[in-house]
């Protein structure tokens, strides 16, 4: 195989989780008495920073965004027994398992609730490393992708994700990229990109991408 380092993204890529997502926010936006959206709004808005997406969905001079980020996620982890890993996500992490490649996940998640998610869907032992966020911000995550791959070495990487963000992270690490249309992001706003745009991951074995 020619990828010897496989960067994932977690959520709306391993995991899929957009639904619990957008329920979460239109949990918040009936709190406020504010109208619901639909999966096309949030996937035209959804974004990193995650403060540009609740810049359109709410107005911050008027709702504390501190209180928008709690609410957020107490409502996600509400949802979240809804939800269940992304189809063929085991799959592929075992076939790159198989193959010898080194996996990471390089997500904007909170590190602590990222690796407890692994282990609750049993797929934390897949992963040489898992690089999570210090704070619930839901910022950048490049700089960590870049300062771990500086530090141990990866070879030729392949970037899984969902975000146009993922495409970014491939691009300043040097990786090639696959985006998951299934997942946050629409598949117009994924297809600009130029990256090879999936509509699941199980597609990826039945394809000549890896040879």
């Amino acid at each position: 195989m020619k990828y010897s380092c496989i960067i994932w993204d977690w959520n709306g890529t391993l995991l899929d989780d957009v639904n619990a997502c957008l329920d979460s926010v239109n949990d918040m936006l009936t709190k406020r008495g504010l109208k619901n959206i639909d999966m096309d709004r949030y996937r035209e808005v959804i974004g990193v920073p995650i403060k540009k997406f609740y810049e359109k969905v709410f107005d911050l001079e008027k709702y504390d965004y501190e209180e928008i980020i709690k609410d957020f996620n107490e409502g996600y982890i509400r949802h979240l027994n809804e939800v269940k890993l992304s189809d063929g996500a085991e799959e592929l992490l075992d076939y790159f398992r198989r193959q010898g490649a080194k996996q990471i996940i390089v997500s904007s998640s909170n590190n602590s609730v990222l690796r407890a998610n692994t282990e609750k869907y049993g797929v934390s032992g897949y992963f040489d490393e898992i690089l999570g966020a210090d704070d619930y911000y839901a910022s950048s995550k490049i700089e960590r992708a870049v300062d771990y791959l500086d530090r141990n070495g990866c070879g030729k990487a392949l970037a899984f994700g969902d975000l146009e963000h993922d495409y970014e992270l491939a691009k300043q690490t040097g990786a090639d990229c696959v985006l998951l249309a299934s997942g946050h992001d629409s598949r117009q706003r994924l297809e600009k990109t130029g990256a090879i745009v999936i509509n699941s991951l199980r597609e990826i074995l039945s394809t000549d991408i890896l040879r």
